[in-house]
């Protein structure tokens, strides 16, 4: 059998689109569920990913596909086409002379192709990978294939959200786009700018069986829209993703000021802030740490997952940093179906923010909800806070779900209406 290397552990990028990489999904819930009887089974992967790039078009590679359904149509044969344009065949107990006689009729398609060229002559092929599944070796390999290709997807589709998000966005905020050459003024009025009037609070609390609430903390930010009237009035600051993560750093550091005026000796309830990593790793923290450090325990650090995929090594520095000297520390942006195949608690944080959105209020497929379950139970995974959660079947949902931590907009009025009643 062909060598293949075998990748490193993904870590997927969140996502909440449940189509989001279905059949590579399919292909490692098979994978699985046949490790105990895996007698007759093989594989072949071929690599159309590694063509040029004129090869690649989405039409060549759709032509590719159908040069393969009379094969795959045949029962004990299933065929995957990866998001990355590579396609699987996983077959049973089928001729392996016919199984190569369709892969060649791919591999003629291309046959100008300098990876096909660079067959002739050499006993070399990599075209495709075959791999016998019932052996222990080839089949870790393409198990470790298949959770590649799963990460891969997951992270395109991650990257389609992220797009969609900044659009919905942007269309929120009204206004010309935000450009290169309007940032150095606009960081300027950023920097001079008073902002402590339109800091936003919102609680996150942790409810208890008796149904008593105790607050773990107030989140504290920047209310977007009134910061835009005093900086940019008539600028879409959202327009672009990579212009406003630059502005970005410069919010973190007058949220950083302004946390650090907060008055902790008269106020019990810890506060959250949301920072990049590189602000972490910044003099501004530094400066903030110096003036805050006896009251380290009140305040807890929210990451980006997003943030930490980008610098991985970074995030675990900072994380150990953070703690050493008594900050809290907390994954935002994750969501249900992420963590099916993607294990949060690795990232070693006291808290886990999951959103809750309307693809949850239909339900989550039962291996979904059985990975959310275990995260959940787990003591040293830090205390999962169901974030974004707007009614009361949030609530529900993430109380069925083994959740006890909450915030949102519906939980601002249960906090509103406990504290009357005395029981936060």
């Amino acid at each position: 059998m062909a060598q293949y290397k075998v990748p490193s552990p993904p870590q997927s990028a969140p996502t909440t689109d449940p189509a989001a990489a279905s059949k590579e999904k399919a292909l490692l819930d098979f994978l699985r569920r046949t490790e105990s009887n895996r007698s007759g089974y093989y594989a072949v992967l071929m690599h159309m990913s590694d063509l040029n790039s004129t090869n690649r078009q989405a039409h060549f590679l759709r032509i590719a596909a159908r040069s393969l359904n009379t094969l795959s149509s045949q029962p004990d044969v299933s065929m995957f086409e990866f998001a990355n344009g590579d396609i699987a065949l996983l077959c049973h107990e089928v001729p392996v002379d016919d199984v190569d006689q369709n892969v060649f009729k791919v591999r003629a398609l291309f046959a100008e192709d300098p990876l096909i060229q660079g067959v002739d002559g050499s006993d070399e092929d990599r075209f495709s990978s075959w791999f016998d599944l019932t052996q222990d070796e080839d089949y870790r390999q393409f198990i470790a294939i298949a959770v590649e290709q799963v990460d891969f997807a997951l992270k395109k589709a991650s990257e389609r959200e992220d797009a969609a998000s900044n659009t919905r966005a942007a269309r929120a905020m009204r206004g010309v786009a935000l450009e290169p050459a309007m940032l150095a003024d606009i960081t300027q009025k950023l920097r001079e700018v008073r902002i402590a009037d339109i800091i936003g609070h919102q609680p996150a609390v942790r409810i208890n069986l008796k149904g008593k609430g105790e607050l773990l903390f107030r989140e504290q930010f920047v209310v977007m829209h009134d910061l835009q009237e005093r900086i940019a009035p008539g600028v879409n600051l959202f327009a672009s993703h990579w212009l406003f993560q630059y502005l970005s750093e410069t919010i973190d550091v007058r949220i950083l000021e302004t946390s650090s005026r907060h008055p902790f000796d008269d106020v019990a309830d810890p506060i959250s802030v949301n920072l990049n990593i590189s602000t972490v790793m910044s003099r501004s923290f530094q400066a903030f740490h110096d003036q805050v450090r006896d009251y380290a325990s009140k305040i807890v650090v929210e990451i980006q997952v997003i943030d930490i995929f980008s610098d991985m090594g970074g995030y675990f520095y900072a994380r150990d940093w953070l703690r050493e000297r008594g900050y809290r520390v907390l994954i935002d942006g994750l969501n249900p179906l992420s963590v099916h195949f993607f294990d949060p608690t690795v990232l070693g944080a006291d808290f886990l923010k999951i959103g809750w959105g309307a693809e949850m209020r239909g339900g989550i497929g039962h291996e979904q909800s059985r990975f959310l379950r275990d995260v959940v139970s787990r003591g040293d995974g830090g205390d999962v806070i169901l974030t974004r959660v707007d009614s009361d079947k949030g609530v529900q949902w993430g109380l069925g779900m083994g959740i006890r931590c909450f915030q949102g907009y519906y939980i601002d009025k249960i906090v509103t209406a406990m504290a009357a009643k005395g029981l936060i």
